[in-house]
């Protein structure tokens, strides 16, 4: 087959189709900025931004890693949060990753405070504002012919971000779920007003969407409740605006019977063109639910301790065998379970990408290594 640019080789996998080889979307955050030897205090603090550093990570690291689909900037999950009286933790140890250690509202009148500052503006925060410089730098530089994905989160994965952390949110789920319902609408408006100022910047293909909440901290019924119509909401708003569909990553086993049935449903709900979940869902699973039953594309999931811990060898046999499964017909995209862990090394991360394209070639043909 002839060979295509990494923009027709994903889109050929959102069609249901054969590529020319399996493509690779990482999710690679941190590891970029680690991968050229630098630290995260080289490219963000609490109220700055690198942008050309973080635009440079990440040219640097899809061309000599070679993957399929890009971040147009070093990401985390504390955009916003500054900026709302929340304090971000950035790590000046090698290999680690930016954490909440202050969430901004920890009580009902810190959420009263808080909406005063609401809705935020993307670009009035100095780090938000950097990565979309370092978006529209990179976009430029490949956006002919390589993705550059925006990404974010949404429902109460956006409120935990944002406002509150994961222990005193699942209390409030069962005690004051309206509250609940209003974080998740504040959160929700700033998750679009986040994408939408994405694409402006220059990102120019599917949105990725991720939600480490989904059925792994709370039940379908909750979901249903908090997740759904947040996602739907988001999956509408990028069809409709920008002429694009969502890329959905998603945690918890969804191979269980009620949370089959709910994935199933906002699938379908929000017209989404793929399914990105976690390590609980075996290749065949994908293939024949995903693929399928659901009638989208699947995300292969490889293990992200595979990549860090390695070795090169152990790193081959698993992408053998997830390949000689998921790869036949086409349809599938390779991921990490979740991210690449951000102290994969360069050696590790670019033998993974290369087994995609080298063994997963089509017409696929399992073959020895």
């Amino acid at each position: 087959m002839e060979r295509l640019t990494k923009k027709e080789r994903v889109q050929r996998v959102f069609d249901l189709k054969e590529p020319d080889c399996v493509p690779v979307f990482p999710r690679n955050q941190a590891q970029m900025v680690y991968g050229m030897g630098w630290n995260l205090t080289d490219i963000t603090g609490q109220d700055w931004y690198n942008a050309e550093k973080s635009a440079l990570a990440s040219l640097w690291c899809v061309e000599h890693i070679d993957y399929d689909v890009v971040y147009g900037c070093y990401y985390d999950m504390g955009f916003g949060v500054p900026l709302l009286g929340g304090e971000l933790n950035i790590p000046e140890k090698h290999g680690m990753s930016v954490q909440c250690v202050k969430h901004p509202v920890e009580s009902k009148e810190d959420w009263n405070q808080v909406k005063k500052k609401l809705p935020l503006d993307p670009l009035k925060d100095p780090r938000m504002k950097g990565a979309l410089k370092s978006i529209g730098y990179v976009s430029s530089a490949i956006g002919s012919h390589t993705p550059v994905t925006p990404f974010y989160y949404t429902g109460i994965c956006a409120a935990n971000l944002l406002f509150m952390d994961v222990s005193s949110l699942s209390e409030l789920v069962m005690e004051e779920p309206e509250w609940i319902d209003e974080m998740c609408r504040c959160a929700s408006d700033f998750a679009m007003d986040w994408v939408r100022a994405q694409y402006e910047a220059g990102a120019d293909s599917w949105l990725y969407l991720c939600d480490f909440w989904g059925v792994e901290l709370m039940s379908p019924a909750m979901a249903e409740r908090f997740v759904s119509p947040y996602v739907v909401e988001m999956s509408k708003m990028v069809e409709k605006e920008f002429g694009q569909r969502t890329f959905y990553h998603v945690h918890g086993n969804l191979t269980r019977p009620k949370t089959q049935a709910w994935i199933e449903k906002l699938t379908k709900d929000a017209n989404l063109i793929g399914l990105h979940l976690d390590k609980s869902h075996s290749p065949e699973w994908v293939k024949e639910m995903v693929n399928g039953k659901m009638g989208v594309a699947g995300g292969l999931p490889f293990r992200g301790g595979f990549l860090d811990k390695g070795p090169v060898e152990k790193i081959r046999e698993e992408c053998k065998r997830v390949l000689d499964i998921g790869a036949p017909g086409g349809g599938v995209i390779f991921v990490p379970t979740g991210q690449v862990l951000p102290s994969t090394s360069n050696e590790n991360f670019r033998e993974w990408v290369s087994m995609a394209h080298e063994y997963g070639k089509y017409p696929f043909s399992p073959q020895e290594i």
